[in-house]
């Protein structure tokens, strides 16, 4: 994992991918070692996951992703052929990724707003940043104070794989952080904590420790301020992401610019907001059009 510069989250859930397979595996066949692994067991494994856990397309081709990559290597460093070896991934439905309308963003930084603790005006500066730079949740929390260049105004993100990207501050995020680092960020460590220095961003104090705050309590924050504006479905971090480049997309930016700004290696990882695109002028078309 460590040659493909991939993210600890992805080592994390390749690991745990694999684990089940070989515990399927163990339970399912008479195979006792790797040696006796086929693309049979990993068919049947597949189709266990399909009838009996209800698992979709997207997660069971994240599954073969991992024991494909496991194969390999195995293959490389023990001279084995490699037992996924003519496994087709499922194939996936496309669909157009979630997004909220700009008054629905509006509405969320409203209700942020009514958040008056320390942890509050926290969520709110996150928020704001993670729809005006639309960053990766895991992106998002482990930024640092260093990161900020406010003379460029500009932050230094370590995005997917560890690739870094520049994104540049609108002048109102520049100033929302500033009043942010001086008059909250050391007080969320806490009285224990208040005379310890972190370069975290979003610092979290418990136990004697300084970290970062996790994904899973922001996203717990952003469900309470999504409840707070009354949005009762589902938003998470990454709806806001794809709100940013849908609402950049229909405002005239370039594919290539929004490719940069959220940091996709790849030109075609954006280009599913194309639709987005035309389904906006369509809508133009046929309320402006003369001949519509």
């Amino acid at each position: 994992m460590t040659e493909r510069c991939v993210a600890n989250n992805t080592v994390e859930a390749y690991r745990r991918d694999i684990d089940q397979f070989l515990t399927f595996v163990e339970k399912e066949s008479s195979a006792q070692t790797v040696q006796e692994l086929t693309n049979q067991h990993v068919k049947d494994f597949l189709k266990f996951l399909r009838h009996n856990e209800d698992i979709g397309a997207k997660s069971a081709s994240r599954k073969l992703s991992a024991l494909k990559t496991f194969a390999n290597y195995l293959s490389k460093y023990h001279d084995l052929v490699p037992f996924t070896h003519g496994v087709a991934f499922p194939q996936l439905a496309k669909h157009l990724p979630k997004n909220l309308t700009q008054d629905q963003v509006k509405a969320l930084l409203i209700a942020a707003d009514e958040f008056k603790t320390v942890a509050g005006q926290r969520n709110k500066v996150m928020l704001c940043l993670l729809y005006a730079c639309g960053f990766r949740v895991s992106e998002l929390v482990a930024l640092k104070t260093s990161d900020i260049n406010f003379e460029d105004r500009c932050l230094q993100v370590s995005g997917k794989g560890g690739k870094e990207r520049v994104v540049p501050l609108p002048d109102e995020i520049i100033t929302l952080l500033h009043s942010y680092l001086n008059q909250i960020h050391s007080r969320l460590l806490g009285v224990d904590g208040k005379d310890k220095q972190t370069d975290y961003l979003f610092p979290v104090y418990y136990g004697g420790k300084i970290d970062h705050m996790s994904r899973q309590t922001f996203w717990k924050s952003l469900k309470e301020i999504a409840s707070k504006a009354g949005m009762m479905h589902s938003i998470s971090p990454h709806v806001l992401r794809h709100s940013l480049a849908t609402h950049l997309l229909k405002r005239g930016a370039h594919l290539r610019a929004i490719q940069a700004l959220l940091g996709h290696s790849r030109i075609n990882t954006v280009q599913i907001y194309t639709h987005l695109e035309m389904t906006h002028l369509r809508e133009l078309y046929d309320k402006y059009h003369p001949r519509a």
